[in-house]
């Protein structure tokens, strides 16, 4: 029986990670990250709204309620590791893809999704990574 239920926790955890990616509305977001703590409200046609997931603060921009960027964090707003962006990537990864590092302004760093959809920056303060859509625009 205890096999049984671990092997159905691993399978939901599992599971989750398909879900919420960059493009994807608001309730395959909450299914991933579990329902927002803050909405921080709207900035021009961008509505933002926080998350805390996996030890991670999660900034969500949605424009017409479909996911355009995810802003990753530690609460503390340290450093992350680079296991930290390997496991971020990993999750944003859709289905059948794989992130390409690219060229960025250096120091920063920058990854490309296989498909081409969506883009990851990490500014060389070290400290956020994002995730969008390759044709987002952060408002003024």
């Amino acid at each position: 029986m205890k096999t049984f239920v671990l092997v159905s926790v691993v399978s939901l955890a599992l599971a989750a990670s398909g879900f919420a990616r960059i493009g994807d509305d608001e309730k395959q977001i909450e299914a991933r990250y579990g329902p927002p703590g803050k909405d921080l409200g709207t900035h021009g046609d961008v509505h933002e709204v926080g998350h805390v997931w996996n030890g991670f603060m999660v900034v969500v921009d949605y424009l017409n309620g479909i996911s355009q960027r995810e802003g990753f964090t530690k609460p503390d707003t340290s450093p992350l590791s680079d296991q930290n962006v390997k496991d971020i990537l990993a999750v944003s990864a859709a289905d059948g893809t794989t992130w390409q590092e690219g060229q960025s302004q250096a120091p920063d760093k920058m990854w490309t999704r296989s498909d081409k959809k969506a883009v990851a920056i990490f500014p060389a303060i070290g400290k956020f990574l994002f995730v969008q859509d390759v044709n987002f625009v952060q408002p003024k």
